[in-house]
């Protein structure tokens, strides 16, 4: 009878390779002729959006644009501020080492500064910093030894491996409208300045679906035609369904939200309202844990088997952890405490990982940009303050920086006066997606060679050497684990001691070539 080989498909997920990189984009803002010469860059903010990734010829490119809004003082008498609005496009490509054309990629990107040179009062220079965080997945299917049938006589070496294999992956879109209407007091003359966020993530598991549901944090600061600034907060529930097959409770799933539009503009002055609308992708990648029996090793007493091994990188150990850290400073500031603040942003940066066991610290800094009245200097001004944050996550035993994807949002933050000191109490969200990465030996083109001669049964006397273990003893002599610990009375089969003595029954043959 000749070799039966039973196999099982599996995905196996795997990190192909991530990179890190900053870029500098630069633009040129030509001032309406509407509005009034620009004397001094007051405050510089952005929001990103990714319209699309890609993997074109050993390459990643990222397309999108950078929402940038400045406020700035006039050379009026009559006004204060005012803001200009435009948009960086970006058209972005990043080297990878790795020889593949289809893969997941995981990107985000963080605009970690910005800043504005004043060429004239009709022309400003905008120039942006920005990092990107590339990674990119893979999820092959590969052919695994499940049995051998055919040859008698078999003896398989298996590893019990607890693989995250992939379910499914699956996107879909999200947008959230909102015709925000404001009082017929107070009329709007122009936007200053937009922040948008993601709140409130969440998502459930049910029949077939993930329902992935959050929240768009839309901040607006704004001029009104009394010269005034204030600001307004909207926040407008998003809500998408995710098809998954076989998707079930116990499964892990990773979704990621990424702002893909943004458009926040003045309806016409008869409504005085603002109309927002932004787009939002929502992704999800499914993985269950499952015992794989993987064999490691084949042989059989009665024929020549010969096989090739590969190794397969792969991940184990999936986790995703959310945590929320919590930061509470006082600024000790009188010209803040007794002035209207106008706005607080919030940003934030990781300076560092430290790992250390089965620990990482994360080490980084909130970044506080406080927008105020002062009426000493120009009726409004700038501060800024850095606040450090030092977390700890337990980790993965054998875990290095490749294998955790961090991402941090600011979940919500307060802003009260005490006296003459500044509270401020900011949650941050931490999320923490880890693996480990294993190599896997799977075994390919097993093929049956015949034994020329059969000799008699025979036991040989063999003295243990360091390295030795039962099974390669018992596949040298072609015997079996099992005879071998019968007949010298055996309870443990990986406690031996050097130079201990062993009875080995066998068979002695001569292998003809293949």
């Amino acid at each position: 009878m000749s070799i039966e080989v039973l196999q099982d498909n599996l995905c196996i997920n795997r990190l192909i390779e991530r990179k890190k990189k900053e870029i500098t984009l630069e633009s040129s803002i030509i001032v309406p002729d509407i509005k009034p010469d620009i004397v001094k860059p007051i405050d510089l903010s952005g929001n990103i959006c990714i319209y699309k990734k890609e993997l074109i010829n050993g390459k990643v490119k990222l397309d999108g644009t950078i929402d940038c809004n400045i406020i700035y003082l006039v050379d009026s008498a009559d006004e204060l501020v005012r803001g200009l609005n435009s948009n960086i496009d970006f058209s972005e490509f990043l080297e990878i080492d790795s020889d593949v054309s289809e893969a997941d990629i995981d990107a985000n990107m963080i605009l970690k500064n910005m800043e504005c040179e004043v060429l004239n009062g009709r022309k400003v220079n905008l120039k942006t910093t920005v990092e990107i965080s590339v990674r990119l997945y893979s999820n092959d299917g590969i052919n695994i030894l499940k049995d051998i049938n055919g040859v008698s006589g078999i003896q398989k070496l298996n590893e019990i491996v607890q693989l995250n294999s992939m379910i499914g992956k699956n996107t879909t879109k999200a947008v959230a409208k909102e015709n925000i209407i404001l009082s017929p007091e107070e009329k709007i003359v122009e936007i200053l300045k937009k922040e948008v966020r993601i709140i409130n993530k969440d998502f459930k598991i049910s029949y077939n679906k993930i329902l992935a549901k959050a929240e768009v944090s839309v901040k607006i600061l704004y001029l009104n035609e009394d010269g005034k600034i204030n600001f307004l907060e909207k926040v407008i529930p998003i809500m998408g369904f995710i098809d998954m097959e076989n998707i079930q409770e116990e499964n892990i799933c990773d979704v990621k939200y990424c702002i893909k539009n943004i458009l926040i503009k003045l309806n016409n002055a008869d409504e005085n309202s603002i109309y927002v609308e932004i787009e939002v992708e929502i992704s999800c990648y499914s993985y269950e844990t499952k015992d794989v029996e993987l064999i490691q090793d084949v042989y059989t007493p009665f024929a020549s088997i010969n096989y090739k091994q590969k190794k397969v990188r792969a991940m184990v150990g999936l986790q995703n952890i959310n945590d929320i850290y919590q930061i509470k400073e006082q600024i000790s500031d009188v010209e803040l405490s007794s002035n209207r603040i106008y706005n607080v942003s919030i940003n934030t940066n990781l300076n560092n990982i430290n790992i250390s066991g089965n620990k990482a610290i994360y080490e980084g800094e909130a970044i506080v940009s406080i927008l105020y009245e002062n009426s000493e200097v120009s009726h409004i001004d700038k501060k800024e303050y850095n606040f450090p944050f030092n977390y700890e996550v337990n980790i993965l035993e054998g875990m290095n920086e490749e294998n955790l994807d961090i991402l941090i949002d600011i979940d919500k933050y307060t802003i009260s006066s005490q006296s003459d000191n500044i509270q401020i109490n900011i949650d941050l969200n931490i999320n923490t997606k880890m693996f480990k990465t294993v190599e896997l030996n799977i075994i390919d083109n097993l093929e049956e060679g015949e034994l020329e001669n059969k000799e008699d049964y025979s036991i040989i006397v063999y003295y243990v050497k360091s390295g030795d273990t039962l099974w390669k003893i018992a596949k040298k002599y072609r015997s079996t684990v099992e005879r071998i610990k019968q007949i010298n009375n055996l309870e443990d089969e990986d406690k031996l001691m050097v130079n201990q003595q062993l009875f080995i029954p066998r068979y002695v043959e001569k292998v003809k070539a293949i």
